[in-house]
């Protein structure tokens, strides 16, 4: 991890993780990578996927010296630190744990699994090897949320939420072609199959699989407000549906569905008793753009604010995040613990659902 170089007869130490870089699909070539090449202290030493064509050409056009067909063969690689997994969602947890238990640092996408029990075991099995575990929750590295999350604490230490509100109904998420030219192989996509709750009955897959595609709006809650203790009430219809998460002192309602649109309709807005924090998070793929922040002060006060980020793009930075909790050893912001919590809310969505009835959310941690 560590590279000695000399200048001026002396000599300084510079901190450079070595990456193994695992998925060659769109978010792989088109985000993930150019984000992680871009990064001064860290290097991607090895990429790998089982269209073998595929990694050789990505590999070529980035200038990555070893190639792998196998995520087995990529973590036994002694040359390699830290593993950045983009694959296909069925396939994190399985790969992710192989790559914790080979003692290699471990960045995944989102969701970090597609079931609870998957996502416990990834926990755990980072615990015990006493290995970094972080998942590609972008937006809360955005810089227009965390000035967000400055204003909703700097409300919270005098007011009091009432109510929250988690819409997402998508749009345009990639803005036009992506600055990245995608490259593309006659080799087949693998066969994988679903991997999702043993409860769910099958007319319901469609619906868990859409609720996992779009966690960062249960997420994203949760890293202002917190965990909710309880699913009130759920409910699907033809065009998404809608759950009641109880926060005790006040609901969270959580909206979701889907349009065709050339714009991206998604929000977040957490009431308080004299004023509000509206949050409206980027197109996910829209570059150096950071999400759009109002904050309404009440009472005596009577201001509209509109605090805003830097230009800089959410997935680098948080790349950047997940090299620098290697090397400074801290825990990431977006942890597997706090991610595998997702994981339990959507299930518990899904339950009460199903039952029709209020289901106690609880974390088996």
């Amino acid at each position: 991890m560590f590279i000695i170089n000399e200048i001026l007869g002396g000599i300084y130490v510079t901190a450079k993780v070595r990456i193994g870089f695992i998925g060659c699909g769109f978010m792989g070539q088109c985000v993930h990578l150019p984000s992680f090449k871009r990064l001064k202290n860290a290097e991607v030493t090895a990429i790998c996927d089982v269209r073998l064509n595929l990694a050789k050409a990505v590999a070529e056009r980035w200038r990555i010296k070893k190639v792998y067909a196998s995520h087995l063969d990529l973590i036994e690689d002694k040359e390699i630190d830290a593993v950045v997994e983009v694959t296909n969602k069925f396939l994190h947890a399985s790969i992710a744990i192989d790559a914790l238990k080979a003692d290699k640092d471990v960045f995944t996408e989102k969701p970090i699994a597609t079931t609870s029990r998957d996502a416990l075991e990834m926990v755990k099995t980072a615990e015990k090897h006493n290995q970094k575990l972080m998942v590609g929750y972008m937006k809360r590295y955005d810089s227009g949320v965390l000035k967000a999350k400055e204003a909703f604490n700097n409300l919270a230490t005098n007011d009091e939420v009432i109510y929250a509100r988690s819409h997402m109904f998508g749009g345009d998420w990639i803005c036009g072609p992506p600055a990245e030219k995608m490259i593309e192989t006659d080799e087949p996509y693998p066969k994988i199959p679903a991997r999702l709750p043993e409860f769910l009955p099958k007319s319901y897959e469609n619906l868990m699989d859409n609720l996992l595609e779009q966690i960062h709006d249960i997420n994203l809650p949760r890293f202002f407000l917190g965990d909710p203790s309880e699913v009130t009430f759920s409910r699907a219809w033809p065009g998404g549906f809608i759950s009641v998460l109880s926060y005790d002192e006040y609901p969270l309602v959580l909206e979701m569905g889907s349009i065709s649109a050339d714009f991206w309709d998604e929000r977040l807005i957490v009431y308080f008793k004299n004023g509000w924090v509206d949050l409206r998070p980027p197109p996910p793929l829209l570059r150096n753009v950071s999400a759009r922040v109002h904050v309404y002060r009440a009472g005596e006060i009577q201001r509209d604010e509109f605090p805003h980020g830097v230009w800089a793009w959410s997935f680098e930075r948080q790349a950047q995040h997940f090299i620098n909790c290697i090397i400074e050893d801290k825990d990431p912001l977006s942890n597997g613990l706090d991610s595998y919590k997702d994981i339990v809310i959507a299930e518990d969505i899904l339950k009460a659902m199903l039952n029709g009835k209020p289901e106690r959310i609880s974390f088996s941690f």
